[in-house]
């Protein structure tokens, strides 16, 4: 008979307080708006400057989305140091599954194309434009210039970002919402946080559903390593289309 937790169970052990999700959400706060001035700067930078200039604006703005990625990693690991918290606390330490972790991909993927066949149906029915819903989450193509931004945004992307915004929005956000406030209100709520995080309002839907799906992910296995793996082979998938796409 399985161990593995279910919606039955109706809080998961509590490890961060309020006050931590507190402290967290500011110093996330304060990195956010770092990286969105940096960005609307290189933008500006990119606009109207020489071309020697536009390429070192979208060269810190890469470097910027880096570190912001790993800002958050460091959040978490601050406010694990502050509360005494180990590795398996975080679920760092337990071996993930390769099962969920394909689960949890499909289960996106699958998201993304019910998503898209919905708004579709709906232009079409209603003849109202919803193009806004349409709007990816990609690369701008004035920060993706040259190769040497490219690789820097593909380690963000393949590497910083899920493991950044895993342990953020899984380790701290889920586990602190869900040991508050119960199991199914810990996996909403930190999905929205997840979709809200993308500033986006063509993706904000399907990135909830999906923050939901790798938090369960991670409730189910109970390894942080999980939700890491899917999140790295989605990012991926998506940055190779990219470069694909770029290169045709």
């Amino acid at each position: 008979m399985s161990d593995s937790p279910t919606l039955a169970t109706p809080r998961p052990p509590a490890i961060w307080r309020m006050s931590d999700l507190a402290l967290g959400l500011g110093l996330a706060g304060v990195g956010f708006l770092v990286l969105i001035g940096s960005l609307l700067g290189a933008s500006i930078v990119i606009d109207v400057a020489p071309e020697d200039d536009t390429q070192a604006a979208a060269l810190i703005a890469a470097v910027v989305t880096v570190l912001f990625e790993a800002w958050l990693g460091v959040t978490v690991w601050l406010l694990a140091r502050r509360r005494r918290l180990a590795e398996g606390d975080l679920g760092l330490a337990q071996t993930g599954s390769v099962r969920w972790a394909a689960y949890a991909v499909a289960a996106a993927y699958a998201t993304l194309v019910v998503y898209a066949l919905v708004v579709e149906a709906i232009e079409r029915l209603t003849a109202v434009d919803l193009g806004a819903l349409k709007q990816g989450n990609g690369i701008p193509e004035s920060l993706g210039n040259t190769p040497l931004v490219m690789g820097i945004l593909g380690v963000g992307i393949v590497v910083a970002a899920p493991l950044g915004e895993e342990l953020f929005f899984r380790a701290f956000l889920f586990r602190a919402l869900a040991g508050r406030f119960g199991l199914v209100a810990g996996l909403l709520l930190s999905g929205l946080l997840f979709g809200a995080f993308h500033t986006n309002v063509g993706v904000f839907i399907p990135f909830f559903c999906i923050g939901v799906i790798l938090a369960w992910a991670y409730h189910v296995s109970g390894s942080l390593w999980t939700p890491i793996a899917a999140h790295v082979t989605i990012n991926g998938i998506s940055f190779i289309a990219t470069l694909a796409g770029g290169s045709s």
